[in-house]
């Protein structure tokens, strides 16, 4: 039996990038509530559970960083990781009604170099867009290391705006945003 379900687990990682996405997608529907019920949070639970299985949280946060992350202390370091990682699972789960009811197109993935592309095009809501997965195959498979959505990618949105954050506030600026969350004075688009 054990060996059967490492077998399974290796078989499970050895599929395409493409593969990995589709299964992320499926997981996540499947542990949705029907329509017209709330999220529980055991629910929520569960769906950062399967985004924090196949999202690099920590490469996407290095990326944004850049140079500035090896000038940080390690305390600093994994004061944001924890701040990032829980700001990025609460931000997943509030789109999740749009986007159960979004139709996803996959495309033929795109290799460059050790990195995995993985082109979709989604519709919601009679809206259409072209999200990008960039992928890495690690140890314990398919890892997602930034998301490119209508052309504008995920670690060159934060490496902007993190930029901006610690230029003017400093690192503990940074992470005190990313504890607190979103601004409700921002303008909403």
């Amino acid at each position: 039996m054990r060996t059967a379900v490492i077998l399974l687990l290796v078989a499970g990682a050895s599929g395409s990038a493409t593969d990995a996405i589709r299964q992320r997608d499926a997981e996540l529907r499947a542990a949705l509530p029907p329509d017209g019920q709330a999220l529980t949070e055991a629910g929520r639970k569960k769906i950062e559970g399967i985004v924090s299985r196949i999202v690099d949280t920590r490469a996407l946060l290095e990326s944004a960083l850049d140079r500035r992350w090896a000038q940080m202390t390690e305390s600093q370091r994994r004061r944001l990781r924890e701040a990032f990682e829980s700001r990025f699972r609460a931000s997943g789960t509030a789109q999740l009604d749009n986007w159960r009811k979004s139709k996803i197109d996959y495309l033929p993935e795109e290799r460059a170099g050790e990195l995995v592309r993985v082109p979709t095009r989604i519709e919601a809501q009679g809206e259409q867009s072209e999200v990008t997965y960039v992928l890495r195959d690690e140890a314990a498979g398919w890892r997602i290391v930034d998301i490119v959505v209508d052309q504008v990618s995920t670690v060159e949105n934060y490496r902007a705006s993190f930029a901006r954050i610690i230029n003017r506030e400093g690192v503990e600026g940074l992470i005190g945003r990313l504890n607190r969350g979103p601004d409700p004075k921002a303008k909403k688009e």
